[in-house]
């Protein structure tokens, strides 16, 4: 049997790992990626009806990469974020001219982002896009990494990365072991349409069953991010139309004037996943398939990007230095710059929803003291900013400004 040769293999067609696959092929990379589903699709608005906050870290990621152009026009800029502990009158607010006059990131449809990517890898001549195919056989020795897909062609390269996702079936084929916590909520997604202009605001409220979000979209729309108990969410989610509405302008209030739900709802499981180690002979794990975290800040594509930012950034120097992109020495260098990062997102992210997602009397005394601290300390907020916003600790060269 035929043994085709590339550079990089990928295993995950999804966001972060088409946008690993245009980081590194734009030196002009052989890359071949393995996505089992078919993409058209994904980019359909019944597919997947959930929005991600893109920081400004992970924005410079992806003009880096030529994605950002295609994405910008879908894509509509956080100006404000209020934060709200809706058991008192504790808050905190952040406003963008708080750390400079650029916004704190932007709120994308994942559809417009699949779209934006797409396009952009169709114009880099050294992507190989394999869908609609499985991994049936994973094999490596001391140069290499082989697989056999489904439709039974065999590919190997040097390295292969993982990328499909928090329930990776690379990950498990490879051995690596997961810290795993379910949050017995799920999250009910949907999209709404308002009387008036949101100027950019996005309203975090927390509840005791968990945190409910409004986040700015286009034309007048805002995405709902509801956290709902495992067992009632199935449930709201079939309420008719007029009771769903209900539910939802009871804890987003009025600001927003009036709204109707437009489109799909969604329902989604929430859990933290993450692997005990990111490497393995001639394998790497990025995104999900690393780190699967609690959508409570927003913050889980974004630490996929600079996934990407630090593993493109190592593979595409290894190869001008003409070093092995799959050895030791690389693997070790992406798993000590990445893994304690990302960690600590998850932990913190962990933290935040035991901490916000009850109505326990001292605990809920703690957390209000803790967001008027914040709130009347500048510099804490700044701080608190700079890191939600993607600009903190040792950067690769993609998220650096100049």
């Amino acid at each position: 049997m035929k043994i085709n040769k590339t550079d990089l293999i990928i295993i995950g067609g999804g966001m972060v790992g088409l946008s690993l696959a245009i980081a590194v092929a734009q030196s002009g990379v052989n890359i071949t990626v393995v996505e089992k589903d078919d993409l058209d699709l994904q980019l359909k608005p019944e597919f997947d009806g959930r929005v991600s906050a893109i920081s400004l870290g992970s924005e410079r990621v992806l003009n880096a990469i030529g994605v950002w152009q295609y994405m910008l026009p879908e894509a509509e800029a956080i100006l404000d974020i209020r934060v709200v502990d809706d058991y008192s009158t504790s808050h905190v607010h952040y406003n963008y001219h708080d750390t400079g006059s650029e916004p704190m990131g932007h709120m994308v449809e994942n559809r417009h982002t699949r779209i934006a990517l797409l396009k952009r890898a169709a114009e880099l001549p050294t992507i190989n896009l394999i869908t609609k195919t499985e991994v049936s056989n994973f094999e490596r020795d001391a140069h290499n990494s082989t697989i056999t897909l489904s439709n039974g062609s065999i590919w190997q390269a040097p390295l292969l990365v993982a990328a499909d996702g928090r329930r990776s079936k690379m990950r498990d084929l490879v051995g690596i072991k997961t810290i795993e916590r379910g949050y017995k909520q799920h999250a009910i997604v949907c999209t709404i349409e308002h009387e008036l202009p949101h100027q950019g605001l996005a309203l975090q409220r927390f509840l005791p069953a968990g945190p409910f979000a409004a986040l700015p979209m286009q034309h007048k729309r805002s995405a709902i991010v509801w956290s709902e108990d495992e067992n009632l969410a199935p449930e709201v989610i079939k309420l008719p139309d007029a009771e769903f509405t209900a539910e939802i302008k009871a804890r987003l209030g009025d600001y927003l004037g009036d709204f109707k739900v437009i489109g799909k709802r969604f329902c989604y499981p929430l859990n933290l996943v993450l692997a005990k180690r990111y490497i393995d002979n001639r394998f790497a794990l990025v995104g999900d398939s690393a780190h699967g975290i609690h959508p409570i800040a927003g913050q889980g594509v974004n630490v996929g990007f600079r996934d990407v930012a630090v593993l493109a950034e190592l593979i595409v120097e290894a190869m001008r230095l003409g070093q092995d992109i799959g050895g030791a020495k690389m693997l070790e260098h992406y798993q000590r710059w990445r893994r304690f990062d990302a960690m600590s997102m998850g932990a913190i992210m962990d933290g935040l929803t035991r901490l916000f997602s009850n109505d326990i009397k001292p605990i809920r005394l703690a957390r209000d003291l803790g967001l008027d601290l914040v709130n009347k300390t500048p510099p804490l907020k700044r701080l608190f900013m700079r890191h939600a916003m993607g600009l903190m600790g040792d950067l690769p060269k993609m998220m650096r400004v100049g």
